[in-house]
């Protein structure tokens, strides 16, 4: 091989290698709550135990989830049908499953106050997971968050429109960053130019809704118009379609995690291995489980629902470049 040939294969070669280099494994989960059922298992077997059957699907550079749960032992109680709290060491069952950010943008985050949601923002930065979505005022609630991974820095911002409406944050008032359509569009592009790549997260529709509601997609479009990459929607607590909009993903809604609705809808979820690189998102990899304790991998039944469920609108069986559903390793 000559001395030109030589001197392209190795250009090819680091080339190669800085492709490589830049690409970062995002992975995302359904909602999260550590009471109730989950809580129990985390008590009385050890924080490990609710994701270990699942624990080599979870592993990537980032590990997003949405936390349904505040964090605390004090506060007042709100006046709403659901609360839901934890005390700051069940948080080790999210440590455990490498869980590196959180969204607060959520309806139960405030469940305690001011005072649950101070304990749970304290409590979070103790614990060395990033978070965002909610704050002592309306400008830390919507304040993205960065992560430098794979030579790429990659922003995180997330907004709810879930009532009740005493929860959002104001000026002076802590709470959650609330999604006002007349101004997240500035918010999330703004947040774009302080990073290579921007997820969004949006807390809104209709729970236990198989279809995204109009306000779902309305967010989702004009969020990718404002400079998202990809639309991570919590909230329904049930799978809902995959949408593609100018070649970004919205994925509606990816149901429940560690969280446990009195619903069968409720009983599939997917954990989506998502990998990105400087030019947005290049894959995305469902891979369905059963929500239900323990939670597991799903089997042939529940890869049929996740499938129909994700595919709702057609994204996936029209782009089997972009997305997949893997095949089960396990009984239903």
């Amino acid at each position: 091989m000559g001395p030109l040939r030589l001197f392209l294969a190795a250009a090819r070669a680091v080339l190669s290698a800085a492709a490589r280099a830049e690409e970062v494994t995002l992975v995302a989960t359904g909602d999260i709550r550590l009471d109730g059922p989950h809580g129990a298992v985390i008590r009385l077997l050890g924080p490990e135990v609710p994701t270990r059957r699942v624990r080599s699907w979870l592993s990537g550079d980032i590990v997003f989830g949405n936390l349904e749960t505040a964090v605390t032992r004090r506060g007042e109680k709100a006046e709403k049908k659901w609360n839901f709290r934890c005390p700051e060491e069940s948080l080790a069952a999210l440590s455990a499953a490498g869980y590196t950010v959180l969204n607060l943008a959520n309806n139960h985050v405030m469940d305690y106050g001011p005072t649950g949601l101070g304990d749970t923002l304290a409590a979070l930065s103790r614990r060395g997971f990033l978070h965002m979505g909610a704050g002592k005022d309306l400008a830390a609630a919507r304040k993205p968050v960065f992560v430098s991974a794979g030579g790429l820095r990659i922003g995180f911002l997330g907004l709810t429109s879930t009532v009740p409406e005493f929860m959002w944050a104001k000026a002076h008032k802590p709470g959650t960053a609330y999604s006002d359509f007349d101004r997240f569009p500035l918010w999330i592009a703004q947040a774009r130019k302080e990073c290579d790549l921007l997820v969004v997260s949006f807390h809104g529709g209709t729970e236990k809704m198989e279809a995204p509601q109009p306000i779902q997609r309305a967010f989702g479009r004009a969020a990718v118009d404002a400079g998202a990459d990809l639309v991570l929607g919590p909230h329904p607590h049930v799978l809902q379609a995959v949408e593609l909009y100018k070649g970004k993903p919205i994925l509606h809604s990816l149901g429940n995690f560690l969280f446990v609705s009195p619903a069968p809808a409720t009983r599939w979820s997917a954990i989506a291995r998502i990998r990105l690189s400087r030019e947005g998102v290049r894959r995305i990899e469902f891979l369905p489980v059963a929500t239900w304790p323990p939670l597991r991998p799903a089997g042939a039944k529940g890869r049929q629902a996740v499938l129909k469920a994700l595919d709702g609108d057609g994204a996936l069986s029209s782009h089997p470049d972009l997305f997949s559903v893997v095949n089960p390793e396990a009984e239903d």
